[in-house]
């Protein structure tokens, strides 16, 4: 009865059903990959049964070599020495498909997830540090599919060398068989203890292993504000504590794993030693032979040795089940959809004769319930207009273009986008094909510029290249460099100057060709001069283009058709002299 009530106080914790979602999310992968699975677990299997097979054909050799079957000696002699062979060749084999399985397996998983963490909401999915998601894309993703291709090869085998073995020692005796297995419950409740406590310490581990992502990460990517701000000692002080807090968690659960595995190995040696001590009196007895009392010594060594097997793969279910449960986390977070492709592609090919109005209707918008940015908003830019957003750092200018981007969601009112007459569509994930962006930091990646170019548009000729460059003002330094438009960029752009990477974005942005152009503070490196011409020729581009900028620059402003103020929890639209009272706070 207690350990129904405890099997019922589980299910009421949901420890159980956690369990269950974890190994059933892994099993969607073993499906998957059934066959190269099962191959592989067929020859660890092989493995066992020749195992098996190597000792009942070494009790026959040494019977036949102390002259119990002399008569079949060479017979015995020479399937001993084929079951070795086999097993060196059989080895072999499982070595080499292990890794074909291994590579296929491992990078299908990691790939698969790193997939759906990108198609996951980005509102959602924000909430996680970068680091975090690196390890757990690469080192969560990594355990699992290890861990699936260990656990279900090891365990068929354990199985099999356990059964094979107890069968062969039942049929011929029945106590040794009960003698060998006398451990087993004590190896069982230890289990279980075993069992929370690495649970524990795994997730310790992997928590602390994000940790250390992310501040590794976050250091290379700042170094230059680091050492600007003489803050290596710290920095470095930092990188010891979480070492040092590594190696803590790492030598506890050694420390644990060691007095758990001196216990389980103390009681398989006493039961070794009574097993081996029972097939001597049964010897000495003269009720079996010198290769009998052989097989037996090692079945039983198999028996214990199996079951242990059996027990030790619970630290691999645990590791497993605690990345699972990690990836699960973000996995299951809600996805975008992509189901309003058609109506958005339908949108674009009008928008070279129309262009495209986009609208924001009664929007209210709050990160967290009751800290709202804004209520009410409402903002329109059509076709062939410079909209402009300002207002104080932190009042809703990226927000708002995030909401345009259909990143953020609001709670409520409608983000619309459409050709003037036609019919809206409601902003998300499809009707992204109709914006080009330009973030603050404006983000170039490793490689060259016409690569950087090209990830907007993979088709994309040198001369259209050029073309966007010329009118984003880029062209004149590009064509200076050495190696022109295949001159490396370097990580995050280092080698350009801000106003320099602003226009290479810029150039991007146009080569994408879509009707509208969102720019997050995206010229404020700019002169006056070249930011008045960069933004002509945007229009000049494209003349149905809506382009729509946050900024603080009163040379923006004298361009733009509306201007939207942001402040105070609302949105409203200014007039020259609203704009001039703005710009004297700064």
């Amino acid at each position: 009865m207690s350990d129904i009530r405890r099997i019922i106080q589980k299910i009421r914790e949901g420890k159980l059903k956690k369990l269950a979602s974890e190994l059933l999310w892994m099993y969607v992968y073993v499906r998957r990959y059934w066959l190269m699975i099962a191959i592989y677990v067929l020859l660890g299997a092989s493995g066992s049964v020749l195992g098996l097979g190597t000792s009942m054909v070494s009790r026959n050799l040494v019977d036949a070599i102390t002259g119990v079957r002399s008569d079949k000696i060479l017979e015995v002699a020479a399937l001993y020495v084929g079951v070795g062979v086999s097993q060196i060749f059989i080895n072999a084999v499982k070595m080499r498909l292990s890794l074909r399985v291994r590579l296929k397996v491992v990078n299908e998983i990691r790939a698969d997830i790193y997939e759906q963490v990108l198609r996951t909401d980005w509102e959602s999915l924000a909430k996680y540090r970068s680091g975090d998601l690196l390890y757990r894309v690469n080192g969560d993703a990594n355990m699992v599919a290890n861990n699936i291709l260990n656990f279900l090869p090891n365990a068929v085998s354990a199985c099999i060398s356990f059964g094979g073995a107890f069968v062969v020692v039942m049929q011929n005796d029945p106590a040794m068989a009960v003698l060998a297995l006398a451990g087993a419950p004590v190896s069982f409740l230890s289990s279980r203890y075993t069992t929370k406590k690495l649970r524990r310490f795994q997730a310790d581990n992997q928590n602390l292993s994000s940790d250390r992502t992310v501040f590794d990460q976050e250091t290379f990517q700042n170094l230059q504000f680091i050492k600007a701000f003489g803050m290596l000692d710290r920095v470095t002080e930092k990188f010891h504590r979480l070492q040092n807090e590594s190696v803590d968690i790492a030598l506890r659960q050694n420390k644990f794993q060691s007095s758990m595995s001196i216990f389980n190995s103390l009681i398989g040696q006493a039961i070794g030693y009574a097993c081996y001590g029972f097939a001597a009196y049964r010897l000495w007895q003269g009720e079996i032979s010198y290769g009998t009392m052989t097989m037996f010594v090692s079945m039983a060594g198999s028996l214990r040795g199996s079951f242990s097997g059996l027990i030790n793969l619970i630290p691999t279910a645990v590791r497993a089940g605690i990345s699972a449960e990690r990836i699960m986390e973000i996995v299951n977070l809600p996805r975008e959809s992509d189901a309003y492709s058609r109506e958005a592609e339908q949108i674009r090919e009008k928008a070279g004769e129309y262009g495209v109005c986009v609208r924001m209707e009664n929007v209210d918008f709050a990160y967290e319930e009751e800290q709202w940015v804004y209520r009410g908003a409402q903002i329109a830019a059509n076709p062939g207009e410079i909209v402009a957003l300002i207002g104080p750092s932190g009042q809703g200018k990226t927000t708002t273009l995030n909401l345009l981007l259909g990143l953020y969601h609001p709670q409520q009112g409608k983000v619309l986008v459409g050709t003037p007459g036609g019919q809206p569509l409601e902003v998300c994930a499809s009707t992204r094909r109709l914006f080009s962006y330009i973030p603050q930091g404006n983000t170039l990646f490793t490689g060259t510029i016409a690569e950087n170019m090209r990830m907007v548009k993979p088709d994309a000729s040198d001369e259209e290249i050029r073309s966007a460059l010329r009118a984003a003002c880029a062209w004149e330094f590009v064509e200076a460099l050495e190696h022109g438009m295949d001159t490396e960029v370097r990580e995050s752009g280092r080698r350009f100057s801000e106003g320099q990477k602003q226009r290479l974005s810029i150039a991007r942005a146009l080569l994408a060709d879509a009707p509208v152009m969102i720019l997050d503070e995206a010229t404020s490196a700019l002169d006056v001069a070249t930011e008045r011409r960069v933004l002509r020729q945007i229009i000049r581009k494209e003349p149905h283009r809506t382009v729509i900028v946050a900024a603080h620059r009163p040379s923006v402003f004298s361009m733009c058709s509306r201007v939207y103020k942001i402040q105070g929890g609302a949105v409203r639209e200014v007039n020259e002299e609203e704009i001039q009272e703005f710009l004297n706070q700064f």
